[in-house]
């Protein structure tokens, strides 16, 4: 099962909740985008904010949009080529669309958590609830077992 640390906001070893990358930025991993959450509608933002290189640990910002659903954001970036899943790199006649989509809900974005990680459908080594975070955040992953992976 996963870990909570002393800080009741801070859980370790879950398993990730997301399902699909939609990357706006791409080098070497997804750096900035659109991620699909398997239980909410709503589409989540994620930044890169820290990568150590030797060890391939990424760590990103994560927030959620209370405005627009993934599925809303496909809609409106798909024109050309279908997306591929589970990470969809934005071809670069859609990046912009991407970027512009991106700057306009941020503002409105909802933080949700800071997490560390080498993969962002993997095990999540860290996950630390942001202070305003949505009350289901932190509770969902300390109340769900199946998200978690035993160490």
């Amino acid at each position: 099962m996963g870990q909570q640390s002393e800080s009741s906001s801070s859980l370790r070893h879950l398993k990730s909740p997301f399902s699909k990358v939609i990357a706006t930025r791409y080098y070497d991993g997804p750096m900035e985008g659109f991620l699909a959450h398997n239980d909410w509608p709503h589409a989540c933002l994620f930044q890169l904010i820290d990568w150590d290189r030797e060890t391939d640990i990424r760590t990103y910002e994560i927030s959620r949009l209370e405005d627009i659903g993934f599925e809303d954001v496909v809609e409106s970036l798909f024109r050309d080529r279908r997306p591929t899943w589970p990470v969809w790199v934005l071809p670069s006649g859609a990046r912009e669309r991407g970027q512009k989509l991106l700057a306009e809900h941020s503002p409105r974005a909802r933080a949700v958590a800071t997490l560390t990680t080498r993969d962002l459908f993997g095990d999540i080594l860290v996950w630390e609830a942001a202070d305003d975070a949505p009350l289901s955040t932190a509770l969902r992953f300390a109340a769900r077992p199946s998200w978690s992976v035993t160490k």
